[in-house]
């Protein structure tokens, strides 16, 4: 019943492959600044400020008031700014209002966007180049910061 394992089998049992366990944001928790990852992030509260990881979900109850930089973004819930992904899914339960730059979107029936999109084209060149590419005619309107997140400059009314 019970045996010995050793520890070569130890060592194979504990290098398999790891599944990324995802940052929570849990619904009663609001964020006033930055997040980055290098892995997911799940967002249910709010936050206000910039979020850049892998793969960024928005769940039902997330608000993010901010710019979203990611591999890809699942949005169900409210987005007030820019999405920069290669994959982009807006649910129908989703209300976007802002820029998305992707080169794949993906929307459902019923998702309110009131948004710009800018498709990215390269396939050939990395994340950051594309984006950086794609950001290329958005300066007069938008800065880039030394940690990649734009700084959006106060709109001009005319009058």
């Amino acid at each position: 019943m019970f045996r010995k394992t050793s520890k070569n089998e130890t060592a194979v049992l504990n290098n398999g492959p790891k599944k990324p366990v995802p940052s929570v944001i849990s619904s009663e928790l609001h964020i006033l600044g930055n997040l980055i990852s290098d892995g997911h992030i799940d967002i249910d509260g709010s936050v206000e400020g910039n979020i850049k990881g892998e793969v960024v979900n928005v769940r039902a109850n997330g608000k993010i008031a901010g710019d979203i930089v990611a591999e890809t973004v699942h949005a169900y819930g409210e987005v007030h700014g820019l999405i920069r992904a290669m994959n982009v899914h807006l649910y129908s339960s989703c209300r976007v209002e802002g820029i998305i730059m992707h080169q794949s979107l993906t929307v459902e029936d019923g998702a309110f966007v009131d948004a710009k999109f800018k498709r990215m084209n390269d396939k050939s060149a990395g994340l950051q180049d594309k984006l950086d590419s794609s950001l290329a005619d958005e300066n007069d309107e938008e800065e880039e910061s030394e940690d990649g997140f734009l700084e959006s400059k106060p709109l001009r009314l005319i009058s």
